[in-house]
């Protein structure tokens, strides 16, 4: 089993409490208090066992949860019958958006979906419409994951990848958008953040750099390409952009590269299968 990054915990736990700061909607059957309830106790620390601020996350945080919320809210709304969340980590939109005849389905490393499961348990909440499925992103493969949690292969489902290909090899991202696409009935979505680097600039040198300044070497950031290598990447696995040529985006992080201040993007990418 792969070893989490401490880094990624910590910024996985400080999007968790980022998250529940915000006022978010909720469908009629769903409970809008439970991001709070889910993530109480839940402290994010560094790997040097101090408080990390989450102050830091809501810039980050106040354009991507809303963009998301209203494709879950969309895809309810159209009939969507299925919802997977993969990499969700503290997620409460299988709680916020309940809806008789949808089928939540979150996926995160083992550890984490068991202490999600947990904290599910002390709330009290019904999750008879959740399934939780622990799964490696770097040796599973998704489809067989999905599969024996019950996801239904040949019904519309949408998916959500918010947050993390940023934290997969590039490789193990081409591998799980393939599957996902294989595994995807006609009318099922995909929607992602992409981290997104100026067209005229290497990938692996980005990382690199990236990985040196911000970590000191020890970085959980992998996955950084050129809008036109994500396009690509998108046609390759099976998957079609919505609307390319239009950009829906945040500024995440600003690094020097070869000598020149280079802004980091979050794109927002909208896929069907």
């Amino acid at each position: 089993m792969t070893r989490e990054n401490p880094l990624l915990t910590m910024i996985r736990e400080v999007c968790a409490l980022g998250r529940a700061e915000f006022e978010r909607p909720s469908t009629a059957e769903g409970d809008p208090d439970a991001g709070r309830a889910l993530v109480q106790g839940l402290q994010a620390i560094d790997p040097g066992g101090e408080p990390s601020a989450i102050s830091l996350s809501l810039a980050l945080l106040a354009p991507r949860a809303p963009y998301f919320d209203q494709l879950v809210l969309d895809a309810i709304a159209a009939g969507v019958p299925q919802v997977v969340n993969l990499g969700a980590g503290y997620d409460d939109r299988a709680l916020r958006f309940r809806h008789s005849g949808v089928t939540f389905f979150d996926l995160d490393l083992p550890d984490i979906v068991a202490d999600k499961a947990r904290r599910l348990h002390v709330m009290g909440t019904d999750t008879a419409h959740l399934a939780l499925a622990a799964m490696d992103f770097h040796t599973d493969d998704v489809a067989e994951v999905l599969a024996r949690a019950g996801h239904d292969a040949h019904r519309p489902t949408l998916f959500l990848a918010e947050h993390l290909a940023l934290f997969l090899e590039p490789g193990d991202v081409a591998s799980l958008l393939a599957r996902l696409s294989g595994h995807a009935a006609a009318g099922s979505t995909l929607a992602i953040t992409a981290e997104v680097h100026p067209a005229d600039l290497d990938s692996d040198l980005v990382v690199s750099t990236v990985d040196d300044v911000m970590f000191g070497g020890a970085g959980p950031l992998h996955t950084i390409q050129s809008r036109d290598a994500w396009l690509a990447l998108f046609e390759k696995t099976g998957w079609r952009i919505d609307n390319p040529d239009e950009v829906t985006a945040v500024n995440h992080f600003e690094v020097t590269v070869a000598d020149r201040p280079t802004q980091i993007q979050t794109q927002f990418l909208t896929a069907t299968a």
